[in-house]
């Protein structure tokens, strides 16, 4: 079965809370899915988490009235601070271009100023640091087995002294 109509299956059995979960699992396996987002907001505005349901019903692109006051009241916390409108979406949901978004969501980012190019604006796609590189990594390697054939080398001389 696949996972929007196991979904619309627990909302009519009238269980929201299933739905929700079944929904939230898929996102961390899914590319942008204007449906699954969808779902998810409708789903989290029956449950009155009316926020929540304004992030998912923004990244859908839908605009049905019975979906403005959520998507404003998501929209309202970020107000004056719109570089931290990307932190809550999911990883799915952090595009690296405006133009890679639903028209009416990027339509609706361009309002709030951002340029098509998002990379250097909330830096979710921004390189990040990594362990130490694989040079720095082999000098050590390579300092601690000169270290050791030192050793030997001074304990072979030591043990010849004491010998002869």
């Amino acid at each position: 079965m696949d996972f929007l109509a196991e979904a619309d299956w627990e909302i009519d059995a009238g269980n929201l809370w299933r739905a929700k979960e079944i929904l939230h699992k898929q996102i961390k396996h899914s590319n942008y899915d204007v449906q699954l987002f969808e779902k998810l907001g409708f789903v989290l505005l029956q449950m009155k988490d009316t926020v929540e349901a304004g992030k998912y019903l923004f990244l859908s692109g839908v605009r049905k009235p019975e979906y403005e006051d959520a998507i404003n009241l998501f929209l309202r916390k970020y107000e004056g601070k719109p570089h931290n409108l990307f932190h809550p979406f999911p990883r799915s949901a952090k595009l690296p271009r405006l133009s890679d978004y639903p028209e009416t969501v990027a339509s609706e980012l361009r309002g709030l100023g951002f340029t098509d190019w998002l990379e250097n604006v909330h830096g979710i796609h921004a390189p990040q640091t990594t362990a130490p590189s694989g040079n720095f990594a082999c000098f050590i390697f390579l300092t601690v087995i000169l270290v050791i054939i030192i050793l030997l080398i001074l304990g072979i001389v030591k043990l010849f002294e004491i010998i002869f």
